[in-house]
């Protein structure tokens, strides 16, 4: 097999992706701002487009046997405003990896790593609809860990588990990033900083355009979850959720995931992180989840971030305990840097692993 080409093909497919969704927004955006009266006067009628575009570039260093590997993740999309309150939204991505995974950890040290590479699939094409200031109801193709796990602290660390807890993603063919399901989310915020959530997804979730826009309760069955989620995504977030499916048999697991703002070291805010799931019946593959962690950003002129965190999962055949030590370090507006430090213990075997991420982040 010849991996030079392989990785030539990757890349050029990746980027050929991006460029292209890249290019039509910014000339979406161009037009709109040559005809800056005609904007103000259709405001009402004239779509507006809201775009970003993320490339992820990093390498996998699994330092016991000295592998090292090469990930990354091109993430665009958009929201199209409509009608009043409506809006389109859309989300895709593409992955190219080589000589990855590094390490055959439980959780994945990376949250990148995928196992597959494809220049194209699609994790998000919905229509939702506001009614008023309470109200929110969505409909198309859904992401679960957009939906009810991506959080202020959860999104520094690299390690998969904060972000796709394996309660769900081990128990249930989920919607979890690379794959996504139909599904109907509503969101009832009552009162400030309050918001409940409800999603109904087909049963069984897939990356196939062919098998993303189907809703077969009899042969997929059904997932539904439900969460109360109370923020102020500055100072606290805190979620208390479940999850039911009803394929192959019925199952269910419970969330509590606790961010709190603690104190200052100067000026910067040093934040608690709190995680936590169950699930209790015995056809569960992965039982039980927790995890903890410290968060410190803001931290000089570049408001960088630092933070520790320890997760563990126990699964039918075994556990695993990560202890990982990060940092998020701006560059420019448009670039961060981030290296991370990972002791895995898998089974009672220990590894130890790093990464060093690049991050380019654009958008309007």
């Amino acid at each position: 097999m010849n991996f030079t080409y392989l990785s030539k093909q990757g890349i050029l497919r990746c980027l050929a992706f991006c460029i292209s969704i890249c290019t039509l927004f910014q000339l979406t955006a161009q037009e709109t701002a040559a005809r800056p009266e005609q904007t103000i006067n259709d405001s009402v009628s004239s779509p507006k487009v809201t775009w970003w575009a993320s490339v992820i570039t990093e390498m996998p260093w699994n330092i016991n046997d000295g592998k090292v590997g090469w990930a990354n993740y091109i993430d665009v999309g958009a929201e199209i405003g409509l009608w009043k309150g409506a809006s389109l939204n859309v989300d895709a991505i593409a992955t190219y990896e080589y000589h990855n995974p590094v390490l055959d950890d439980l959780q994945y040290f990376s949250n990148i790593t995928i196992g597959s590479n494809r220049a194209f699939r699609l994790m998000q094409l919905e229509l939702a609809q506001k009614f008023g200031s309470h109200w929110i109801v969505s409909l198309g193709l859904r992401n679960i860990d957009v939906d009810y796990f991506t959080s202020p602290y959860t999104s520094l660390f690299t390690g998969t588990s904060h972000t796709s807890i394996p309660t769900l993603s081990g128990n249930f063919t989920v919607a979890t990033a690379p794959i996504a399901a139909l599904g109907l989310h509503l969101e009832y915020t009552p009162i400030e900083n309050l918001t409940i959530k409800e999603t109904l997804y087909n049963g069984v979730a897939d990356d196939r355009l062919n098998r993303q826009f189907r809703f077969c309760p009899k042969g997929d069955g059904i997932l539904n979850t439900l969460s109360i989620h109370y923020a102020d995504n500055e100072h606290f977030d805190y979620s208390l959720g479940s999850i039911m499916g009803n394929k192959p048999s019925f199952n269910y697991a419970l969330w509590l995931i606790a961010e709190q703002q603690l104190f200052h070291i100067s000026k910067c805010p040093v934040g608690l992180l709190l995680q936590g799931s169950i699930a209790p019946k015995p056809e569960s593959y992965c039982t039980h989840y927790w995890g903890a962690g410290i968060n410190c950003k803001e931290i000089g002129n570049m408001e960088a971030q630092v933070g520790v965190a320890v997760n563990r999962m126990i699964v039918a055949d075994g556990r695993e305990t990560d202890v990982e030590l990060t940092a998020s370090l701006p560059v420019w507006d448009y670039l961060t840097l981030q290296p991370a430090l990972h002791w895995i213990n898998t089974c009672g075997k220990h590894h130890a692993a790093a990464l060093i991420r690049a991050s380019f982040e654009f958008g309007n």
